[in-house]
Order: structure tokens, then sequence, then C-alpha cells
């Protein structure tokens, strides 16, 4: 089974978009055992502190947000934030997800950042969540 490290901005898409998307079909993809989701406590916070911000209120009343991160943390392999700061990509906030990635042997990081898209990283996988998917579902097949 393949591991991956999710971009926090694919499960906010996931969270605030329709049913049926791109983000919300990776999400279900997880749920029913079809890849491994590695997680580390600094991506759920990253995950928690923006589904937190006020713009998304309406979005995560009743406690839905917090609910979704524990369901993803509940169901995930957890691993450490792994330490380091040489820079990798042209934004540094983005750069624990690529030592994530490398740290918990992920096959695949799936985001939509472009800054991780075209960080030109050899050793994992970066992937649109549109390739992701696409190649989940092939290996259904």
């Amino acid at each position: 089974m393949i591991r991956v490290v999710v971009d926090p901005g694919v499960f906010v898409s996931a969270f605030i978009g329709p049913q049926g998307s791109v983000p919300d079909r990776i999400v279900r993809a997880w749920r029913t055992g079809r890849f491994e989701l590695v997680l580390s406590p600094a991506l759920l916070g990253e995950l928690s502190e923006v589904l937190a911000r006020p713009r998304f209120a309406r979005a995560t009343r009743g406690g839905r947000a917090v609910d979704f991160v524990n369901a993803l943390g509940a169901g995930s392999s957890m691993a450490g934030d792994p330490p380091g700061s040489e820079a990798i990509t042209r934004d540094p906030k983005d750069d624990y997800l690529v030592r994530l990635a490398r740290s918990s042997a992920a096959t695949a990081l799936v985001s939509g950042d472009r800054d991780l898209l075209e960080a030109g990283i050899r050793d994992v996988a970066v992937l649109t969540p549109r390739a992701f998917i696409d190649q989940v579902d092939r290996s259904q097949t």
C-alpha cells in the first residue's frame, strides 16, 4: 500500500468543498483504505489552525472541524515532526511537508501548492490532487 503525505490545503478544500470534488475523493479513498495517510503534529496543527479561522466559521460550526481533524488523526499513521532547517522550497513554511514525506518513506506528497510542485524534489513524487486521485483510481482497476 502506498504511503502518502497530503498537504493541509487539500484537506481544507475537502472539508469546505462539494462532495465529489477531487479533494473530497482523496479523503474518501483514504477512508476506504486505498492508501495509507501519514500525518504529523505540525500537519494536524496547521490544519486545525486554518479551519479555526473566522472565514470558515459557518462550515466548522457544531464541532465539525474538530471531528474532521480527529478522524484524520485516528485513522492515519502518525509520524514525529522531523527536524531540519535546510531550505527545500521557495516557501520555508512548506519544507516540513517534504521532510515529513522523506522521513516517513512516503511514496508521494500531494499538494496543489506551486512552491512544492515546482521545487524539483527528486526523492519524493510531488503530485497534484488530480494526478494523485487518477493514480489511485487506476490502481483499483
